[in-house]
């Protein structure tokens, strides 16, 4: 398979940005989450296209969605709530803040048989 995790990082086109994520677990049925914490990341940031966006709950289609290209895993919610890990516990959706905005991801699509990870966030302030 072709890796394009170069590409993703490749300095003519990758941005430095920093990921928030919230874990924890269940205890007696209710979520409690850990500290967040603040990591830097670097990836490929583009603005979400229509196509990108038809993969996104209706909902959540609004103005300032971008596009997030990693080569290191990023997290979203699930139905139930958290995503389930392996060691038992669980992730909230991740935040990601670049150029003085935060976004939240929505959608993220596992692509690392090919190098990487690709996320939609939506904006969570401003207009």
């Amino acid at each position: 398979m072709i890796g394009v995790g170069e590409i993703v990082l490749d300095p003519d086109f990758a941005q430095a940005f920093t990921v928030l994520r919230t874990t924890g677990n269940f205890v007696k049925g209710k979520w409690v989450a850990e500290e967040p914490r603040e990591f830097p990341m670097e990836g490929t940031i583009t603005m979400a296209s229509a196509k990108e966006l038809q993969k996104v709950p209706e909902g959540d289609r609004v103005a300032g969605s971008m596009s997030f290209y990693t080569t290191e895993r990023l997290y979203i919610t699930n139905a139930s709530g958290s995503v389930r890990r392996r060691d038992g516990s669980g992730v909230i959706s991740d935040k990601i803040f670049w150029k003085d905005e935060e976004y939240k991801l929505i959608s993220v699509e596992n692509q690392s048989d090919y190098g990487f990870y690709h996320a939609i966030g939506v904006r969570t302030k401003g207009d």
